[in-house]
């Protein structure tokens, strides 16, 4: 087969497919697919789930996938890109599921956190690498941004790994499927997380720097009482410290924009 225009990597272990679309449990209620492709864990959802929504970017993939499903009015083949679709008019408690495209994991994943409870779960497949990010704890170098906006909002629970083999056409990677999910009981308001989530972007925005150089708009008296040495850098921090930070910086004054 060719390779696809997109440069993606088409899921083609049945066993594998078959374990995610199970995964969901019986007749899960409206499920979320993103990239399709050919259809690997597409029908087997058209089968288990009341209604499937899938979005695939590729025009040509999402009219074979239209052709394929026509008899199946519960089925909805969206040509679409899932970095600009808003899931927000989703029903609450809707599942996702995909195989994410490994150049834009990382931004959709910190688009659908926003989500919260929204969705219930989010069973994704991701380069390996990336899942290490997810998970890496404070000192680790793979630690940053994603790690720990995903360890304040969700929990994570790796499935299996995925070799280079179960693609066509093989990646370079090994892949990763992870079951994320909304924490039932929020650290942070909603309305606390833009700000939160500038806080954190700017910490890590040169990796190499402090946190004083980095947040230079954070007063001494915003570093003492989150009781955090500035001249640490932003992959040393807990969550919590994190989050004692946003606060100080709060009511300190301090800008967080």
């Amino acid at each position: 087969m060719s390779r696809a225009p997109l440069g993606q990597h088409f899921l083609i272990d049945v066993g594998r497919a078959a374990a995610m679309v199970a995964s969901l449990g019986a007749r899960p209620g409206m499920v979320v697919e993103i990239g399709p492709g050919r259809g690997a864990l597409t029908f087997g959802l058209a089968a288990a789930a009341e209604r499937l929504l899938a979005l695939e970017k590729d025009p040509r993939l999402a009219a074979e996938l239209r052709r394929a499903f026509a008899d199946r009015p519960q089925v909805e083949i969206r040509c679409a890109d899932a970095l600009e679709e808003d899931l927000s008019a989703c029903p609450a408690g809707f599942r996702l599921i995909g195989n994410l495209p490994y150049a834009v994991a990382t931004p959709l994943l910190l688009r659908w956190m926003r989500l919260g409870a929204q969705v219930a779960d989010l069973t994704v497949m991701v380069q390996r690498e990336v899942a290490r990010r997810l998970a890496a704890p404070p000192g680790d170098p793979a630690r940053g941004r994603l790690s720990v906006l995903a360890q304040l909002l969700l929990t994570t629970e790796p499935m299996f790994d995925l070799e280079p083999e179960c693609f066509d056409p093989p990646p370079k990677v090994v892949s990763s499927v992870l079951r994320l999910a909304p924490r039932p009981r929020a650290a942070l308001e909603a309305a606390e997380r833009p700000g939160f989530e500038r806080l954190v972007a700017r910490a890590f925005a040169s990796r190499r720097k402090t946190l004083r150089n980095n947040l230079p708009e954070l007063s001494a008296a915003a570093w003492d009482a989150a009781g955090i040495d500035p001249g640490r850098r932003a992959e040393t921090l807990s969550v919590a410290e994190f989050l004692r930070l946003h606060a100080a910086g709060r009511d300190a004054g301090g800008s967080q924009v």
